[in-house]
């Protein structure tokens, strides 16, 4: 991963992602904001309520991974639910902290290849393209493995992606954001390695200054998807391109698959 933070005209050339771009705490620092702002976390609440919907019945204790600042974790804790909130990114484990408000969240910072509590969650969730990060194909594996050992017995998992049929479809080569306070981003992605990676360059124009990263994340068709989870012992049981059930088809802006542990 590359951060730099220099002058408009400095036009030199920046070097290649780090295979460990999502352990940079400065990544989530110099773009947290706009990732994760009050409509951002609107939609989470929404998001959480429709999920629980979908999934037909209220489980008692839920397992966020990649909970990021809290999205998804404190509108589980307002419906009533147990949940444990784990990320790597201690800033934004720290908003987390600071918008509880009362809310018992258990926070953990911990890496999902490693974080595992023997039979202790009804739901596992990992939103918003959070299960993906990993360069080795093998640590994605390791992941559904920690997941499945966490869940209890017939336990969900939710995986939210962005799946590959919709990139294929609707990719843009350049895309260019202007925000309310006057910073623009500008996005690069690029489907490599026989269209299972997503490759990424953001530059984030703030003022005078620009913010350079550059990233790369696994993607999956919802058949393949289906076959890892099916390795790790996870049935699925749906999959939809929504929150609200709606089919996965080509127009689908999201692959939300629901996965019972066997």
């Amino acid at each position: 991963m590359t951060d730099r933070s220099r002058p408009l005209t400095d036009h030199s050339d920046h070097s290649d992602h780090s295979d460990d771009w999502y352990l940079d705490d400065e990544f989530w620092r110099n773009f947290g904001s706009l990732m994760f702002n009050a409509d951002t976390f609107a939609r989470g609440s929404q998001e959480v309520q429709l999920l629980l919907d979908l999934l037909g019945e209220h489980p008692g204790t839920v397992l966020d991974l990649g909970c990021g600042p809290g999205r998804h974790a404190l509108p589980l804790a307002d419906a009533g639910l147990k949940v444990t909130a784990v990320d790597t990114s201690p800033s934004l484990l720290a908003q987390l902290e600071a918008a509880l408000d009362g809310r018992d969240i258990e926070i953990v910072e911990a890496d999902m290849r490693e974080f595992t509590r023997e039979q202790a969650f009804d739901l596992v969730i990992v939103m918003w393209t959070s299960f993906g990060y990993f360069p080795d194909e093998a640590d994605h594996r390791r992941v559904l493995d920690r997941i499945h050992d966490s869940l209890k017995p017939g336990g969900r998992l939710v995986l939210d992606l962005v799946g590959l049929e919709y990139l294929c479809r609707h990719l843009q080569p350049v895309h260019l954001t202007e925000y309310d306070d006057g910073r623009i981003l500008v996005e690069r992605p690029d489907l490599t390695a026989d269209m299972t990676r997503l490759e990424n360059e953001w530059m984030l124009i703030d003022g005078d200054r620009v913010h350079y990263h550059s990233f790369s994340h696994r993607v999956w068709s919802a058949g393949e998807i289906r076959s890892l989870l099916a390795q790790a012992g996870l049935a699925v049981e749906s999959i939809h391109g929504d929150y609200a059930g709606s089919d996965y088809d080509l127009e689908a802006e999201r692959l939300v698959v629901i996965a019972q542990a066997t």
